[in-house]
């Protein structure tokens, strides 16, 4: 696998090369929290691409729902072989969710990422 390097804002790389590339386990971390931050319907060649943020992102939302969406996301990226762990801390004041989830990738390495999920 291979991948275009993010930046700390989010945005490609460019400008040096193949170091403008992840590949291997790098460019599988890449993904997952790349699907992780995509919104449900944010791109319109596939409008199932994604998380429903919006949806949990209210009151009183469906938690196992969102559970199970998540890790699905996770599961389903090119890569990754198994969840070992995950996390999910919720603010109920900022209604902001903390995302830990450590992963075994397709190289045998275990992996985690660790995401605030969008707010609105």
């Amino acid at each position: 696998m291979k991948v275009r390097r993010l930046d700390n804002n989010h945005d490609w790389t460019f400008g040096s090369g193949r170091a403008d590339y992840a590949t291997k386990s790098e460019a599988i971390s890449q993904s997952v929290l790349t699907r992780l931050l995509s919104l449900r319907n944010d791109w319109f060649l596939n409008t199932e691409h994604g998380v429903r943020w919006f949806d949990y992102l209210r009151k009183n939302p469906n938690l196992i729902a969102m559970e199970t969406e998540i890790k699905g996301t996770v599961l389903n990226t090119d890569g990754v072989e198994q969840i070992t762990d995950f996390d999910i801390q919720l603010n109920p004041d900022t209604r902001r969710f903390t995302i830990s989830v450590t992963y075994i990738d397709i190289y045998g390495k275990e992996n985690e990422v660790n995401t605030d999920a969008p707010n609105n």
